[in-house]
Parts: C-alpha cells; sequence; structure tokens
C-alpha cells in the first residue's frame, strides 16, 4: 500500500488497533470530515483519515464550529415532547433495560456527552446524581435548568478531569467520534468505581446495506462487534455482555402494543428497541468491567 510511505507514528492504517492487522481496503469518503474511509479486512474496523495529525484538525474545526445547528435551539427550550427527543428517550429506555443489573446496584454516574439532555434528565429524575460533560455551552446551560440533584458542565470528552469517581460511565453515540479510542478507555478507568461499570452504545458497521450513514456523519471511527470487543480487551476491561439491537417493525411494534395493553409489560425485553443479529444489527451495546481478572 503506497500510503505506509508516510510517517509510520502518524498513519492510522498503519495498524489496525483493534486487531494489529496491516490489511486495509478503501472503502469510501467521509462527505462531512472530507477524508477517507478505510476498513480493516482482518476485523472490520472502519478508520476515517490516513494521518493522525490532519484528522485531529479536522475534528477540532468541526467541533469548534456550532455542532448543533441553531434550528435545534427550540430542543433546549422544550420538555422533550418533541418528535426528536422522543425518539432520544425511547433509545433511553430500552438502554436502561439493557442495564437493569448493573443500575440496580449503581447511585452516581458520569454521562459523556449529554447532548440535549435527555438521558440526564431522566437519569435525574429517578434518583441518580449524574455529572454530565457536553462541549456545547448554550446546551449545558439549558440542561442544568431542568436538573434537581445533578449537574451538567462544559467540558470535552478528551480533556475532562474530575476528582471523583463514578459507579457507572455512560457513553451513548460518543465513542464512535473519538480519535484515540483506546488512551480515552485507559483514562476514564481514573473515573470509575473498583466494582463500577462502562455503558457503550455504537452504530454497527455490519448491517447489510447501511453503508450510508457511515460517510456523512464525523466518526473517527466505526465499530464491528470484534473490533469494539478487541479493543476493550487491549485495555484489560472485563466484557459483561455485548450485543446487536435493531428498531422494531410496525408488527413488532403492534404485538408489543397488544401484550402491553393488556399484561402491563412489553413482549420484548429491551423494547423499544430489538436484540437482534450482526446482519440486521443497527447498533452494538457493550458493558464493560473494570478488572479482566
Amino acid at each position: 500500500m503506497e500510503l505506509m510511505d508516510k510517517n509510520i507514528e502518524n498513519n492510522r492504517i498503519c495498524k489496525c488497533i483493534s486487531c494489529n492487522s496491516t490489511d486495509f481496503n478503501y472503502y469510501n469518503e467521509n462527505l462531512t470530515l472530507k477524508l477517507p474511509i478505510y476498513i480493516c479486512k482482518n476485523c472490520q474496523l472502519h478508520v476515517t483519515g490516513t494521518s493522525q495529525k490532519e484528522l485531529d484538525e479536522k475534528i477540532k474545526n468541526f467541533y469548534d464550529e456550532d455542532f448543533w445547528k441553531s434550528d435545534q435551539d427550540k430542543i433546549l427550550e422544550s420538555d422533550f415532547s418533541d418528535s426528536y427527543s422522543l425518539g432520544r428517550i425511547r433509545l433511553w429506555k430500552s438502554q436502561i433495560k439493557y442495564c437493569k443489573e448493573i443500575l440496580n446496584t449503581s447511585k452516581t454516574i458520569l454521562e459523556i456527552g449529554s447532548g440535549h439532555g435527555e438521558a440526564i434528565f431522566n437519569f435525574d429524575k429517578i434518583g441518580y446524581i449524574v455529572s454530565g460533560i457536553e462541549p456545547d455551552k448554550k446546551n449545558v446551560i439549558a440542561i442544568n435548568k431542568k436538573l434537581k440533584n445533578s449537574e451538567c458542565i462544559v467540558e470535552k470528552a478528551e480533556t475532562f478531569s474530575f476528582e471523583k469517581k463514578f459507579d457507572i460511565i455512560w457513553i451513548n453515540h460518543v465513542f464512535e467520534h473519538l480519535s484515540e479510542p483506546i488512551i480515552f478507555l485507559k483514562k476514564i478507568k481514573n473515573f470509575l468505581n473498583e466494582s463500577g461499570f462502562i455503558f457503550i452504545e455504537v452504530p454497527s458497521v455490519e448491517k447489510i446495506n447501511d453503508w450510508r450513514k457511515f460517510t456523512s456523519a464525523p466518526h473517527t471511527y466505526n465499530y464491528s462487534k470484534q473490533s469494539l470487543m478487541n479493543i476493550s480487551k487491549k485495555v484489560d476491561y472485563k466484557i459483561v455482555k455485548c450485543n446487536y439491537f435493531r428498531s422494531p417493525t410496525i408488527f413488532e411494534g403492534g404485538i408489543n402494543k397488544l401484550f402491553n395493553k393488556f399484561l402491563k409489560k412489553d413482549f420484548f425485553d429491551f423494547y423499544p428497541k430489538i436484540l437482534t443479529s450482526s446482519e440486521n444489527g443497527e447498533n452494538i451495546r457493550i458493558i464493560l468491567s473494570k478488572n479482566s481478572v
């Protein structure tokens, strides 16, 4: 590969950070970051950009601008009753079912990337004490007005720091935006209690005919289940569980609605998302604990 002749230390496709393979194929262009995307032929990890330095400059310029567009200001001022927020809350409801066991033994949560605040607000409402970090100051101000016992601060995932530790670190569709995920996973160990857990959800690259979403989003990596597990193991985390999820079909939604109406519970364990296979999985969820032993 001609790209291997460039600075080896700065070359993102010199060696796969997941499986150490040097065998990459060109995939497509990231239309947002204006950088090529490559796929590791061994573990299917998608890597954006050839140069780490160039990628970091692109990412910095992208997030220095207003990541959340002005037409979403109404979401910040709302009570999360708009369609976008309702979708995010539906996702959160499925996630907390998946994390039921670890949430039952937890009190404090660090949320990395609070966005408009749907998750931190709902965690706060049911009694958890959450520290959220979010780089958009406008979002943080609006979020804090809605919280009772929790707090969101203006900070980036790569630079935040706390003197305290947490029972759970919650990372929902943020991990794929990080340019150095292994360094990040090492860092957040410092903020996790010895008996604590990390929850991560990312898009899956394994779903058939789902390539378009990986060419428009500002993702630095996109993950297969194997690559996400490999990276976690490299930092000596124990994988508690890791699964694929998708949205329900109209038929499945109807079944669940009827079941819920008469029996007052969901038919599907993680509704409104459905546990599924690699071929149909839209997203991957993983729960990690601090010690691999």
